[in-house]
């Protein structure tokens, strides 16, 4: 249901979130006409979402009889849940974004913490307070963000009008409509591989599969979380063109790779050691792909990387139709290998879809907006220290030791790897920021 929940906040409002993160920047030197581009941005988004919405109702219980062959997965009650959670998250989203590129980062903390504060509370008082289950969990995300939403409503006054500014409005459209195939492509990347298993084998393989790749996709939430802090000051040196500052973009970019990298022998500790989270027996078997898993997870974070060039400017089309090439190589591989694979098979195919992309995306980006790279820190200390994860779990298991026990081992050694490798980094970091209003 997550699964179609993000599907769903693909198309559910024509991703208008997309074109707020750069079109923002159209309109940040004039306050008055950034509020009505806010304004308007988030009203349509709600009005769009409504339609969308209405059009699912009627046609969702046969796109689930079509897509799941499980009976226990049905549009009523959690399809319909999972409608209200794509349009409130798009919805949100808008706004969130438009605290971030402000860098108001006191109230954006404030909203993600009601989001989230609420979320965790309806849920626990949904699934043990009225023992609702899977449907009080989907209720509770719901519910969070319906308390969001009415908190952007109290403080920025006027934010909804039933007159949107079409003239802003068009251009965003047209940016963010060519960028949904890229979207579902990148849905497809991540998450569509479980669809293609759910066809072939066990839902309870399906379920080790869903535990193992929230578990890796840690690592994209580490990217996403550096490149939404660092766009600014990266997208500030992009406008700058052949005068940009080229060590500042090259420490940028190193960040860009070095933080969600620092997370895989995290990732590796906690997936190896999993059954002191879950007592389910059949999660143990998490600990056999997790180092694999995370290599296939991290190769996302150089389309991630590259796709800013793209963005940048403004070229959601040339995103959108080198993405149609990759999906091609990702399917073929599901369909390949998930029959004779299962896990494994999704895993193949899902990082050779990411490597076709992020070439494609590096090729396409140095021909828009040219960037100088250090080849050595974005390409070579990532092949160096997953090497080093592979030769350790090849040596310790060969010799008898647990999985555990090569978590614990793995940790230690690659992380002290990964911070001496980037000390003079760290120190490069520290001054860019901190001594950058100096």
């Amino acid at each position: 249901m997550i699964d179609f929940g993000a599907f769903m906040m693909i198309i559910i409002a024509g991703r208008m979130s997309s074109a707020m993160v750069t079109y923002y920047y159209n309109y940040h030197n004039n306050p008055k006409q950034l509020k009505t581009y806010l304004s308007s941005t988030f009203s349509l988004t709600i009005y769009i979402s409504i339609l969308v919405a209405a059009l699912f109702i009627f046609g969702g219980p046969y796109i689930f009889d079509l897509v799941y062959k499980s009976d226990k997965v049905t549009f009523f009650p959690f399809g319909i849940l999972m409608l209200a959670y794509a349009a409130l998250s798009e919805i949100v989203m808008i706004y969130l974004i438009y605290l971030k590129n402000k860098k108001n980062i006191s109230k954006y903390i404030a909203m993600v913490l009601i989001q989230v504060i609420s979320n965790i509370s309806f849920q626990l008082i949904y699934i043990i307070g009225f023992g609702m289950g899977v449907e009080g969990a989907l209720l509770g995300m719901v519910t969070g963000l319906s308390c969001a939403f009415v908190t952007i409503l109290i403080l920025e006054k006027g934010i909804l009008t039933l007159s949107p500014d079409w003239s802003m409005i068009k251009t965003s459209l047209r940016f963010s409509i060519a960028l949904i195939p890229y979207v579902v492509i990148y849905w497809c990347m991540n998450q569509g591989g479980r669809i293609f298993l759910e066809r072939y084998s066990t839902l309870e393989i399906v379920g080790l599969f869903g535990a193992l790749i929230v578990l890796s996709r840690l690592i994209i939430l580490g990217i996403e979380a550096v490149i939404n802090g660092i766009r600014p000051f990266l997208y500030e040196q992009f406008a700058l063109a052949e005068n940009s500052n080229k060590e500042q973009v090259s420490l940028l970019t190193k960040m860009i790779i070095n933080i969600p990298l620092l997370m895989v022998p995290i990732v590796i500790l906690v997936g190896t050691n999993f059954q002191l989270i879950s007592d389910k027996l059949s999660y143990s078997q998490i600990s056999h792909y997790i180092c694999f898993a995370t290599l296939v997870i991290f190769a996302f974070v150089y389309v991630k990387l590259f796709y800013q060039q793209l963005i940048f400017a403004k070229r959601s089309d040339l995103a959108t139709g080198l993405s149609f090439i990759a999906l091609i190589f990702l399917v073929s591989g599901f369909l390949y290998w998930i029959p004779k694979y299962e896990i494994w098979g999704v895993l193949y195919a899902t990082l050779l879809g990411n490597l076709v992309l992020a070439l494609m995306f590096f090729l396409a980006g140095q021909k828009v907006v040219q960037v100088s790279y250090n080849f050595t820190h974005i390409i070579l200390i990532p092949i160096f220290t997953f090497a080093i994860v592979f030769i350790i779990e090849w040596w310790m298991i060969s010799q008898g030791y647990s999985y555990s026990m090569f978590g614990i081992v793995q940790f230690i050694i690659v992380s002290l790897l990964i911070l001496l490798l980037n000390r003079n980094s760290i120190r490069d970091y520290k001054f860019l920021f901190l001594n950058r209003n100096k």
